[in-house]
């Protein structure tokens, strides 16, 4: 249904119906073109799957202590390839996966209990320690969930412009369809359920709080899709832990960036 049929049609059919339509939509995910750069990186990388019947799809570099790279929601495997191989070269096995509905997925629909399954199951198809995780928008505030859970563990975990709660696809429906104003608390109410808190300790940003690892924060001044004032507050809840910011990426581009491969090599490496 056209998006904006769909803002029209909200307005008057049943809040239960109404968060029906926006769950659906707001799930729905299209693939990326790969850039030349990542192009080069996928082509270096070994294919692998993980998972109790295979089902994750995952691409590895390199030997050594393990780094799990976790894309954003909306990304792929391959935006995080270019920098999963180059951390591969300071003597890492890096490994990047597409979470269910991402890449080239039979069914293009994903949710953020998706992410937090996914980075597990990775995770213990492994049988082995996890050195750290490199989560990127959404897969970082996945990622800090699925390790304030329980689920994982790791000596160092490294948020790359994450937001510190799920707020980004509250604005894109706000902003897109207008939803009544009693249908918002409920499509709240799905996402919190996701992450097995309620809403208030979303907000709060309890996953960030007080982790059993060592925490590195990186945000950039340009970012438009989560400020880099998201790192302050962050930092706020975390003294111990380390924030950076770069001034010249946005929210994506940074993935890319040389200058991420030396803070991030720098932080693993110490």
């Amino acid at each position: 249904m056209p998006t904006r049929i769909l803002k029209h049609v909200l307005q008057f059919v049943p809040d239960k119906l109404a968060i029906r339509l926006i769950r659906k939509i707001s799930g729905q995910i299209k693939p990326l073109n790969l850039t030349e750069l990542e192009q080069t990186a996928m082509a270096q990388a070994k294919a692998i799957r993980f998972g109790n019947e295979g089902e994750i799809k995952a691409w590895e570099w390199g030997a050594g202590p393990i780094v799990i790279f976790v894309h954003g929601w909306g990304g792929q495997a391959s935006q995080m390839a270019p920098h999963a191989m180059e951390v591969s070269k300071l003597g890492f096995r890096s490994i990047v996966f597409d979470v269910t509905g991402h890449g080239n997925a039979e069914k293009n629909y994903t949710q953020w209990g998706y992410f937090i399954r996914d980075i597990t199951k990775l995770s213990q198809s492994l049988n082995d320690k996890i050195y750290a995780y490199i989560g990127h928008s959404a897969g970082g505030v996945t990622m800090m969930a699925a390790h304030h859970l329980g689920r994982i563990e790791a000596e160092k975990l490294i948020c790359v412009c994450a937001p510190s709660y799920p707020f980004p696809p509250l604005k894109a429906i706000q902003r897109k369809l207008n939803p009544r104003e009693t249908v918002m608390p409920l499509y709240q109410e799905h996402i919190s359920d996701q992450f097995e808190i309620s809403w208030d300790e979303l907000e709060k940003s309890a996953f960030y709080v007080d982790p059993k690892s060592k925490l590195l924060l990186v945000y950039d001044e340009k970012d438009r899709f989560v400020p880099h004032t998201e790192g302050d507050k962050i930092y706020a809840l975390n003294p111990d832990a380390s924030l950076i910011k770069t001034k010249d990426y946005g929210h994506t581009r940074i993935l890319a960036a040389e200058e991420l491969n030396t803070i991030v090599g720098d932080y693993l490496r110490a």
